[in-house]
Formats: structure tokens, sequence, C-alpha cells
């Protein structure tokens, strides 16, 4: 590898102009992580100064034992947090990767300003949620009032009413699902955390889901192991579960056949709904966790679906350090799996 020690060849800063655009602090280092160009928002953030810390190792001006920690390591997948060196109050996100094939590029941006519009964010949804939950409390009572008057509503208004009551029905279950995940997302306080029966847990779902599943008849089986739980949130957790069995019989024809698992695989423990469905297609399994993201929109419409459902499960397993995975073969169905870590039993 060439050494950099020296100050940069003129050639060198032809990449100026390209990091200047930049939307982030950047750095470009050589192998041996010695600075040889940068932008304007680098001396911002992170005190370089240019020319004069052109040629110095990157080590010397972010003294931070958590930044030598990071760049000892071989995966820069996740990046690393530390403080300023230029303002305590401040704290950055680092990224190194490769740039070109003799150079590394050090990215850098203040995370304080994203995390707090994230939480703008998460509070805002849950504000709107809990102020439209007394409208449509209003407007379901009004609904129904009219709807059991003594007076039979000709068949036309018959029909406006049952839509209308369809619709507030709708969105009492994306009011409730905006709450579930603004609560999910919220909750980082693993005080609450506790041993959770995860057999009893399973089996009053199941038994909930067959009682309201008796238009569509699917046959519900179990597997389910005794004397074993994890440690979490019982709240959370069996949102999660709920919402994996509702999509199972939500997106399973009448008659079909749904299976609920709760076994060891290995050192895991996994908790799985498992359908003979119409399944799903490879290229829409990656996004299946997004928010309001559905695969198949006008047959959510006709189930009721929101889109949450499964991020609201994503953001239950991170808080419970659990994963979740999906397969699907299209035309035959799909099974989506939660696995905790071994250590988590109890």
């Amino acid at each position: 590898m060439p050494s950099y020690s020296q100050k940069p060849k003129t050639q060198d800063f032809r990449f100026h102009s390209g990091i200047e655009a930049l939307p982030d602090a950047a750095l470009i280092l050589s192998p041996e992580l010695i600075i040889i160009s940068g932008n304007k928002k680098a001396q911002r953030l992170l005190g370089v100064r240019f020319p004069e810390d052109v040629g110095r190792n990157i080590e010397q001006l972010l003294v931070d034992p958590v930044f030598s920690e990071y760049l000892t390591q071989d995966n820069f997948e996740s990046p690393c947090l530390i403080t300023s060196p230029i303002n305590d109050e401040l704290q950055l996100e680092i990224s190194v990767m490769a740039f070109g094939s003799e150079r590394v590029i050090l990215m850098s941006r203040a995370i304080a300003k994203y995390h707090r519009m994230k939480k703008m964010r998460r509070e805002f949804v849950a504000n709107v949620s809990h102020e439209l939950k007394t409208p449509l409390t209003v407007v379901r009572g009004y609904v129904e009032m009219i709807q059991e008057t003594d007076h039979a509503l000709d068949p036309h208004w018959q029909k406006v009413f049952g839509t209308i009551e369809g619709q507030v029905s709708r969105m009492e279950r994306l009011v409730e699902q905006l709450l579930s995940l603004s609560k999910v997302e919220n909750n980082r306080d693993d005080d609450d955390m506790s041993p959770v029966d995860m057999p009893v847990l399973i089996e009053n779902l199941v038994e909930d889901a067959k009682w309201l599943n008796q238009e569509k008849k699917h046959e519900i089986r179990t597997d389910i192991i005794q004397d074993v739980g994890v440690f979490g949130i019982e709240t959370e957790l069996k949102s999660a579960c709920a919402n994996l069995i509702s999509n199972a019989i939500a997106y399973t024809p009448a008659g079909g056949v749904i299976n609920v698992y709760w076994q060891r695989d290995g050192d895991k423990l996994v908790f799985s709904v498992k359908d003979n469905g119409d399944g799903i297609k490879a290229d829409k399994l990656n996004r299946l966790t997004e928010r309001f993201y559905r695969v198949d929109k006008s047959r959510s419409r006709d189930t009721g679906g929101s889109g949450l459902g499964l991020a609201i499960v994503k953001h239950v397993l991170l808080h419970h350090k659990a994963e979740l995975i999906i397969s699907s073969v299209w035309g035959e169905g799909s099974e989506f799996a939660i696995y905790f870590d071994e250590g988590t039993a109890c």
C-alpha cells in the first residue's frame, strides 16, 4: 500500500468537488487512515482543518476509545456513535467504507436532530390517533342509533349506513394499530420485562381465533411445547403473535389449514404460523415489515388490513432481540416464524 505521510498528490484533489456535494461530513482517507481530503462539513462536525491536517492519521483527531475499537473490527456494516471532538453536546454517527481501490471514505452526521424528528413523528402519530378515537366513537354511536330505530330504513339507506359502519370499523382498527405501534416504538424500558408463559398465551390466542373464525371455517392446528416461556413484555409479545395469527386467517381462503407452533429449534425457541394460502411472491418478501405496505391493496381493503401489523411485530422483536423469518412459496402458502434466543427462555 502507498504511504500518505506527506501531503497528497495533486490528482487526489479531483475527489474534492464530489465529496463537497455530499449531504454529510466526509473525509477521504488512505488505507492507513491518513487524511487526504474532505469537505467543509467535516470541518464543522469533526474539527478537521484543511490543509493543516492533511497527512495526519484520523485517530490523532478523533481520540475516542469507541472509535478506536470500531476501527479494529472487520465488519463496518453498522455505524459507530461518538461524541463530537469539538462539541460535547453533539453526538455523531460515523461510517467507514471502501472508496475505490486505494481509498477509504469516512462519513459523519449529527444524529440529535434526526432522533428529535423521529420522536416528534412518533408523538404526532400517537396524539393524532388518540384524538381520532373520540369522533369515531361518536359517529359509530349515531350510526348504530339510526340502524336500531323502530322505523325501518328503505334498502338504499340501509346500504348507506352499513357502508358507513364498515368504514368506521376500519378506521377504528387503524387507529388502534397506530396507537399500538407508537407504544411499542416508545417502549424501551427493560424494567417492564418479566417471565411470559408463552404456551398459555398462544393457546388463548388460538381459542380466540377459532371463535372469531367461524365464517371462514379454517382448520387451526397447534403443536405447542409446555412449560417453556420467555423473558419479555407480555402485552407486546401477545400483540406480535396475534398479528401473525390474524394475518394467516385474513389471507388464507375459506376451509384452509393454519398451523401454529411453539417449539425448540436447536438453540432457539420458535413461534411460527404456517398457512396453505396463496403465498407471497419472492420480490415482495423484503418489504412486508414496512409500515402501510400491503402486497395486494385491493384485497387488503376487503380484509380490513392496514399494513401496520408486521411493522408492529418488527418493533416488538427488536425490543426482545428476536428475529422474524418469513418464507413463502407462491401458490402454496407462507410461514412467519419468530426466533427467540435460548437465553431468553424461562
